[in-house]
């Protein structure tokens, strides 16, 4: 039987790549010092007791008077620690003769290339085109779908253009002509939302499908005469387009069409924000304006909630009413007209979320359909309507709300909650969405992996559902004792039931509730806002007593002397102003101008009437 002893020893050669990594990563040397293979090959002939013997003269620097001086001694990484049972583990050495004098062991090491600066990226050699993108979030965790200027909140649409940069697929998203479809509140999700802009292209400049303008390096004028007349197929058969295999490919083998933007967009994007289609539009398509409808769907479960009742109040929304009393006051916008026109509502089950065993948990959706929205109208509206379905208001009050004449400013209460509302669907005239480029076809894997992700994202909520689910059928059979009545007992869930309604607390969708007193005040008797056209001259007196301020304090700054201090506002003034609500600098440029020679009487003016009026400014 052959032992260790008898088999013959490696013979070193040119280490490999990997052992290179390997050793240079430990510490050692990736090469033992030598001026060729010749000075490895002759320990071959060496016997074991010899190479160990010299390895003993080296570490012991013993050695010294028996050849060069200039040998390097084994790296440590390549003997074991019993050298005596290990004789694969040695190395030879780099010595001209067989004995060398021992000297500081001298490695060399491998340096890894250190990565090149990444090149700036040139959008000039690339075309530019007008495309829309089809958006599926669930907003939950983020502050909103629009970006909120330079405030650190992460939105929907930040980080949809981080994902843009980074893939270079646009320059900047100030000079994209970006637009969106509607900009939903914090908590709500969409999986119909559409975003326009101006995005980078694979296409040639010569294409009729880019856009073309000054700076593109397109230059019509280089156009070969010979092209005049000549369809879109055959200026691809000349430029040397070809079919392989059902695959359209250009002249250098690369496939033919379109970057593919699902793929390279989502792979840059969180879980729950993907792009879920793309189509080409023209470069004046706006996707707020150019929307025939919208429509949005908010899931709630039964409870005590009387569905007939609530589906007749429902149907009072149908048709163009003014929503004033449905929405919330935006500031920055001086709204005149707030009415909306609803296509379609409907109150249906959600068939596969039914619980049978408990009809209180039953799943239901309100589907609605408009042309337009006001800022939380969907969520004032379904407020108004779970009020109605748990018997705290009549499906008239819809009426009475609507009806300026009689209810002129909203009532103070409650939206619904953000959780359950999602933007289901945007619709757009003569648009074919397309869930895949020419270069997906050649594997066909990004609908795939999109359709894996959501199926993912599904199965994990639908298991947390589950859970939830579970606990409470066991909440259910829980036993009370001495309910309602001493000495008996009941299980919780019917006891549950039995006092819903005795329960002082309104639900207002997903998990929020709110608490009343005793008795509940019906909307129509509670106080009521200011109304839309009293808080827009408000607004509009708030932006220009700014302006005049800002006006005034650069004209005392160029004064000088007595001057300066006879032009300056009272300081009682400044105070008065500072009080008043700060307004956005972008609504500033719609306010009037105040003439020059009457800057300062009307600053005084605004200062008495911002006095007298100090609390309805700041309402």
């Amino acid at each position: 039987m052959a032992t260790n002893k008898d088999r013959p020893l490696p013979v070193p050669g040119k280490l490999s790549k990997a052992e290179r990594k390997r050793r240079n990563k430990q510490g050692g040397s990736a090469a033992v010092l030598g001026s060729g293979s010749g000075d490895v090959d002759k320990y071959s002939t060496w016997s074991r007791d010899e190479l160990l013997q010299r390895i003993r003269e080296l570490e012991s620097g013993s050695g010294s008077n028996s050849g060069p001086s200039n040998a390097t001694a084994i790296p440590a990484h390549l003997m074991s620690a019993d050298t005596s049972s290990s004789p694969g583990s040695i190395a030879s050495t780099d010595n001209e003769s067989e004995t060398a004098s021992a000297s500081t062991p001298v490695y060399t090491t491998i340096e890894t290339p250190k990565r090149k600066d990444r090149r700036p990226f040139d959008f000039s050699k690339y075309a530019k085109r007008h495309v829309a993108f089809r958006v599926a979030y669930f907003g939950w965790p983020y502050g909103g779908f629009a970006s909120q200027g330079m405030n650190e909140i992460k939105t929907v649409e930040s980080e949809l253009f981080n994902a843009l940069l980074a893939a270079r697929i646009i320059e900047d998203p100030l000079q994209c002509n970006y637009s969106r479809c509607g900009r939903t509140d914090r908590g709500v999700s969409g999986l119909g939302q559409v975003i326009a802009l101006t995005v980078r292209s694979s296409l040639p400049k010569s294409s009729p499908h880019v856009i073309r303008s000054e700076g593109d390096g397109y230059v019509p004028e280089n156009k070969d005469p010979a092209d005049e007349g000549l369809t879109q197929e055959e200026l691809e058969a000349k430029a040397g387009v070809y079919w392989k295999r059902g695959i359209k490919r250009n002249k250098d083998g690369s496939v033919f069409g379109e970057l593919a933007y699902l793929n390279i967009i989502n792979r840059l994007l969180p879980p729950d924000i993907r792009i879920v289609a793309w189509a080409p539009v023209p470069e004046d398509f706006n996707a707020r304006f150019h929307c025939s409808w919208r429509q949005y769907k908010y899931f709630f479960p039964k409870g005590i909630i009387d569905i007939e009742k609530m589906r007749t109040a429902s149907v009072k929304f149908l048709g163009t009413h003014d929503f004033r009393n449905f929405c919330k006051y935006d500031a920055s916008k001086t709204i005149e007209n707030y009415d909306r026109t609803i296509h379609e509502i409907s109150i249906e089950p959600v068939p596969e979320h039914n619980f049978p065993a408990k009809k209180s948990r039953e799943f239901y959706q309100l589907t609605l359909k408009g042309s337009a929205f006001l800022w939380h109208q969907v969520r004032c509206m379904m407020s108004v309507l779970l009020s109605v379905g748990q018997g705290l208001e009549e499906p008239e009050v819809i009426d009475q709300l609507m009806d300026v004449k009689q209810c002129p400013a909203k009532p103070n209460y409650d939206m619904a909650s953000d959780l359950p509302l999602v933007l289901y669907d945007c619709h757009f005239e003569n648009i074919e969405w397309q869930y895949q480029t020419e270069v997906d076809l050649v594997n066909d894997i990004t609908p795939l992996r999109l359709y894996r992700a959501m199926e993912d994202q599904w199965s994990c909520y639908v298991t947390k559902s589950l859970m939830y689910s579970r606990m409470l059928e066991q909440l259910d059979q829980a036993m009370l004792i001495n309910l309602p009545e001493p000495g008996q007992s009941i299980k919780l869930g019917e006891y549950a039931e039995q006092n819903a309604e005795k329960e002082n607390n309104i639900s207002l969708g997903g998990d929020l509730r709110m608490f009343m007193g005793k008795r509940y005040s019906q909307l129509m008797q509670r106080q009521k806002c200011l109304p839309t056209e009293v808080k827009n001259k408000k607004h509009q007196e708030r932006k220009r007593i700014k302006l005049a301020l800002a006006e005034s304090e650069a004209n005392s700054e160029n004064n000088s002397g007595a001057s300066s201090v006879v032009n300056s506002p009272a300081p009682a003034s400044v105070e008065t102003f500072a009080s008043v609500k700060t307004v956005e600098p972008s609504s500033l440029g719609t306010s009037a101008s105040t003439p020059a020679e009457d800057k300062e009487e009307d600053v005084k003016d605004a200062a008495t009437t911002a006095e007298t009026d100090s609390e309805a400014l700041q309402a």
